[in-house]
């Protein structure tokens, strides 16, 4: 446990508690969550619960880096966000933030402490742009035949190693798609539904880099962005600020950036 000045952060598994927060938390975005920043970075992270008068009010979540990625506090103690970002710093816990603006209290608290700031990750919504039937991509269901195809696709063209289950889990949940040219996968979609955002799905594309600039990407998002709607789901997907080719390819299957996440230093 660590003291700073009237805080207590207290480390802890208690995934009861945590997760009664972040119900909260998620009642104040407004607009949805990054899977990749939920489910990779956030569910990584060390959480910690903020005690206030022996009273738990929010958590936050730490990374290896110190770098705050989600903090929470009540609805009544909502003033101090400020101070108790203050409080991290001080005591060493944290020395910068990865957070956007969906939590507009936390992060221009963050933004207010800031001694620099670098976009890292644009975060995008569909804008329910109708198909295009005439070039359209042709689209199947990936069943478990395909699943070490898969796999070996990944790890060549996304430079991604499935080693604990990740494409046997969307195959069983009927979320992951493939186009085939010839017997050869040409791009893969992923339309993931969101167990704690359940009005939206997480989109995601890979294009064989022998079949690149054909717009492949573009249309699998299209795809994958109606597959969602027809489960009645928002479709929302995400790129990092680097990926020049990803962000156009987003933009033309009609999504638009509407919160993006930052890198935030305090010293």
């Amino acid at each position: 446990m660590i003291n700073t000045l009237k805080m207590n952060f207290i480390k802890t598994d208690d995934s009861n508690t945590i997760n009664t927060f972040r119900k909260e938390l998620y009642k104040t975005f407004v607009a949805p969550i990054d899977s990749m920043w939920q489910d990779l970075y956030i569910a990584s992270s060390q959480t910690y619960l903020i005690e206030k008068n022996n009273k738990y009010i929010g958590y936050c979540c730490i990374d290896n880096n110190a770098a705050l990625l989600q903090i929470f506090v009540n609805n009544e103690n909502r003033y101090l966000m400020r101070t108790i970002i203050r409080n991290l710093i001080d005591s060493k816990l944290i020395s910068s933030a990865s957070l956007s603006a969906i939590e507009p209290v936390s992060f221009n608290a963050c933004l207010y402490l800031s001694k620099s700031l670098a976009t890292n990750t644009l975060c995008y919504e569909y804008s329910n742009r109708a198909l295009d039937d005439e070039n359209s991509l042709n689209v199947e269901l990936v069943s478990p035949k395909y699943s070490n195809a898969i796999r070996s696709y990944y790890k060549e063209y996304v430079g991604f190693d499935d080693t604990f289950g990740y494409v046997d889990n969307l195959v069983s949940r009927k979320e992951l798609y493939l186009s085939l040219e010839d017997d050869t996968i040409i791009a893969t979609g992923e339309c993931r539904l969101s167990d704690t955002q359940l009005s939206f799905a997480d989109i995601g594309v890979a294009v064989n880099k022998e079949h690149r600039k054909k717009g492949l990407a573009t249309k699998m998002l299209q795809q994958m962005a109606h597959k969602a709607i027809e489960q009645d789901r928002n479709p929302i997907c995400s790129t990092t600020i680097d990926n020049i080719g990803s962000q156009k390819a987003i933009e033309r299957a009609g999504f638009y950036c509407s919160n993006i996440i930052f890198d935030m230093k305090f010293n």
